[in-house]
């Protein structure tokens, strides 16, 4: 046999079979490469690129000031005494935005008018404001405050409601123009101190000579307002005489007086100041909050028929109408004995502009449609709402249906507005509740 015929010697133990190889493996064990004993590298992967550096933020040098004594010399007025423990310095109040701006000017040492401004218009509260104004005194220690700059800082101080120190500011400027006065007449008025307001303009009458421009307007219009607050209807009407006297009646101070006799005087005297307004000689269009004050007027002392007849004028004048207007007059409208007749034509015109869409033109035709009973037409209005419909539209529809004798309508209105993630009111669910029981 062939396999016996190989003589192996005694004790001899048979060697073992080669190991069985893949062909890659194979391939590479004939390779050059490896016959040299040459070991492949592993493959790495790309080192990470280092991360950016982190540079510190500068530290500015802050200018010192130094005291000096008859006999001796000029010593830092910011070192630590001897004797006392020196303690780490802390973050001003304004640590940064505006405080790394002051610091960068102090190390610069600019002229920093305009700078101050823009810092000043920027400011948040009244704590920034108190910073910047601390910076700005140390500059302006000798020659004062300029003018335009303290009537800024008056300002800044008024609108983060700080009214005590925007007065004290008031109080120690030297030199005020009307801009000055304007102002702090308008931050009393805006922070409800309407007495102070009273009391500062009537001051303002006897200090200031030639008011004319913006802040005329501006003062006057928040003057009015705090007479309307107070109901100082006496102290309006001196106003009156002094607008009259000063630039006659339009714009935006016509309808303030228009507001005041609508809120605290009788109605002849409104109308009067509207025809003011039309025959006045500024050539300026009566606005559209002077024709909606006194419809409004009407319609809270039930004098339906005369907001109907304003509004009649407001158009013939070609105002400008809007939906602050066209809901004013459908509330009206929905109240009127005329079984809707002005109302549609009012509907008509809304469509025309491109208003019938909006909420709450949409609204108040939905009420009005409600109120005179035409369902058809309210649920034409309530689809053409655009966009999410509110609470006041889903009660007006509930409640149309339920008093038009439909409670299948209302109740499904109902549960569709609680799908849309709103509660019905009290006084819907008891019109609906009737309206299932009949």
């Amino acid at each position: 046999m062939e396999r016996c015929s190989i003589a192996r010697p005694f004790g001899a133990t048979a060697a073992a079979p080669p190991p069985r190889l893949s062909p890659r493996r194979r391939r590479l064990a004939t390779s050059p490469a490896t016959a040299r004993g040459v070991r492949l590298p592993a493959l790495q992967k790309p080192p990470k690129p280092p991360p950016p550096p982190l540079h510190p933020r500068p530290n500015l040098p802050i200018p010192t000031t130094t005291t000096t004594s008859g006999d001796g010399p000029a010593t830092d007025a910011t070192a630590p005494k001897r004797g006392d423990s020196q303690k780490p310095a802390t973050d001003s109040p304004c640590s940064s935005g505006a405080g790394d701006v002051l610091r960068l000017l102090d190390a610069l040492r600019l002229p920093a008018d305009e700078v101050y401004v823009c810092l000043l218009r920027d400011c948040a509260d009244a704590a920034e404001v108190a910073s910047v104004h601390a910076h700005i005194a140390g500059s302006f220690a000798i020659s004062g405050l300029p003018l335009p700059l303290a009537n800024r800082l008056v300002l800044a101080y008024a609108v983060c409601s700080d009214i005590g120190a925007a007065r004290q500011v008031f109080d120690e400027m030297p030199v005020k123009n009307g801009i000055t006065w304007a102002t702090m007449v308008s931050a009393y008025s805006d922070g409800c101190f309407h007495h102070d307001a009273l009391q500062l303009f009537a001051q303002m009458c006897h200090q200031v000579r030639g008011l004319t421009g913006d802040h005329y307007t501006h003062a006057v219009v928040a003057v009015l307002r705090s007479c309307v607050r107070l109901n100082e209807l006496r102290f309006g009407e001196q106003v009156h005489a002094f607008v009259v006297k000063k630039n006659g009646v339009c714009g935006d101070v016509g309808s303030s007086l228009l507001q005041l006799y609508c809120d605290c005087g009788p109605h002849s005297s409104a109308l009067h100041v509207l025809e003011m307004m039309r025959c006045s000689s500024c050539q300026e269009p009566v606005p559209e909050a002077a024709w909606t004050s006194l419809i409004t007027a009407y319609h809270r002392d039930g004098i339906l028929d005369d907001a109907i007849d304003i509004f009649r004028d407001m158009v013939s004048s070609s105002s400008v109408r809007s939906s602050f207007s066209l809901s004013s007059i459908l509330a009206v409208c929905a109240e009127a004995k005329n079984k809707g007749r002005h109302g549609q034509q009012l509907h008509a015109d809304a469509i025309k502009r491109g208003l019938d869409m909006n909420q709450f033109v949409g609204s108040g035709l939905l009420h009005m449609y409600a109120k005179q009973g035409q369902l058809a037409d309210a649920a034409r209005a309530f689809e053409a709402i655009g966009g999410k419909p509110d609470a006041v539209c889903w009660n007006a529809m509930a409640m149309a249906y339920a008093r038009g004798g439909r409670y299948r309508d209302a109740t499904r209105v109902v549960y569709q507005m609680k799908a849309a993630g709103m509660n019905p009111s009290e006084l819907t669910m008891n019109e609906v509740k009737l309206a299932c029981f009949r």
